[in-house]
């Protein structure tokens, strides 16, 4: 057997976990003795440019308001996006929103919605310190398809990224990409 220690990053993280996981298994296997329960193995910290192991969904899952203000006279708004994770790999979509009677969306807001959208189906996602993306199509509710990569920033920042079936952008850095030249304002925090 390989040294851990020697291998490539990727390939290292695949072998600690299966490591992790079988001990914890044959740990759960051990009877209903007295004995201390077991020490759990602490998770191996990835390197630079170590992709980290694919995230899920519902990480995606709740309430998110979008960071930005949107002024319309005396007025303003913010989009309020709910997702609810259906099966592992689908979440609905509703989309409401927040009226503020102040001209910067401060005060009490009132709320419009949500109103479901539609369902968006996760095909693939990938992840590293900075970035988690997720590939999908979004379904609306008359049942027009499209492309759809959902992103999850640090801080829990969620921006979300139009797409093409199949997919235009299909490396985390072409994501990261497209995600530079959305604004902050238009992404949406908890």
């Amino acid at each position: 057997m390989h040294n851990p220690s020697t291998l490539p990053g990727r390939t290292r993280l695949f072998v600690l976990a299966a490591v992790a996981t079988a001990t914890l298994a044959l740990s759960a296997c051990g009877g209903g003795g007295d004995a201390d329960p077991p020490i759990p193995m602490p998770s191996p910290i990835p390197g630079p440019g170590d992709a980290l192991p694919a995230p899920s969904i519902d990480a995606l899952a709740g309430d998110w308001v979008q960071k930005g203000c949107v002024r319309a006279g005396a007025q303003s708004f913010k989009r309020l996006l709910r997702a609810r994770v259906t099966t592992p790999a689908t979440l609905d979509y509703d989309e409401g929103v927040l009226s503020f009677s102040s001209n910067d969306c401060t005060g009490t807001p009132q709320q419009a919605g949500p109103t479901r959208l539609g369902v968006v189906t996760f095909s693939r996602t990938e992840a590293n310190t900075s970035l988690s993306a997720y590939w999908g199509t979004f379904q609306t509710v008359t049942g027009t398809r499209f492309g759809a990569i959902w992103t999850l920033r640090p801080a829990n920042l969620l921006c979300l990224l139009g797409d093409e079936i199949p997919t235009n952008q299909p490396t985390l850095a072409a994501v990261a990409a497209s995600l530079a030249t959305v604004p902050a304002d238009n992404c949406f925090a908890r």
